[in-house]
């Protein structure tokens, strides 16, 4: 293995966990299924509140799996603080948008765009270490183009949410967002099996 593609692994080595996204792509594909038939004051919380412990507990193992079969890369501090960086300024920006899209009927997905911002960033920062070739790590592209094609939809008047039966445009949108991040963590999955040998015990 060339001194590049092992730079490129080791700097790209959290992003390549692709499982890790999984619990997270279902837990909000579930509460936005949930929702669409329990709303207001009397809804029971019991099946997301039990959903998200389940989800808790999987990305624990997941976490486990990876450091058992892979091993683990010892961070810089200036990964860690862009990290930080990014969730802490994440957070109350998907926040933002999730209120702006419960309080206006835009003929867009503010909340989409968020996350379609934040899958662009995932693939700059990941390629910013690859010298090969410009989509070697392409599933945040893609799941990023994916969310902002849905996302943008009403303004060309189709409402896509609609033939799934779903009461809202921001409850679709999350929907397709739980959806690309399972599928771009199962190929992100694929490529870090195939491109690291397994850990021996």
């Amino acid at each position: 293995m060339d001194k590049a593609k092992i730079q490129s692994l080791t700097a790209n080595y959290s992003r390549m966990q692709g499982l890790r996204g999984i619990p997270v792509g279902v837990l909000l594909f579930f509460v936005s299924f949930w929702a669409i038939s329990n709303q207001g004051p009397t809804a029971n919380l019991t099946a997301p509140l039990l959903v998200t412990g389940l989800v808790i507990l999987a990305y624990g193992v997941i976490d486990r799996y990876y450091k058992n079969a892979f091993g683990q890369v010892r961070r810089t501090r200036l990964q860690r603080v862009r990290e930080v960086v990014v969730s802490v300024l994440f957070i109350p920006v998907a926040l933002l948008a999730f209120w702006a899209d419960t309080a206006n009927d835009w003929p867009f997905s503010a909340i989409g765009l968020v996350f379609f911002a934040a899958m662009v960033m995932e693939y700059v920062g990941a390629t910013s270490t690859v010298k090969q070739t410009l989509f070697t790590y392409w599933e945040n592209l893609a799941a990023g183009v994916v969310i902002l094609v849905f996302s943008l939809l009403p303004l060309v008047g189709i409402s896509w949410w609609q033939w799934l039966g779903v009461r809202s445009q921001l409850i679709g949108v999350l929907m397709v967002v739980g959806v690309v991040i399972v599928v771009a963590g199962i190929i992100s999955h694929i490529r870090i099996v195939r491109a690291l040998p397994l850990r021996e015990e």
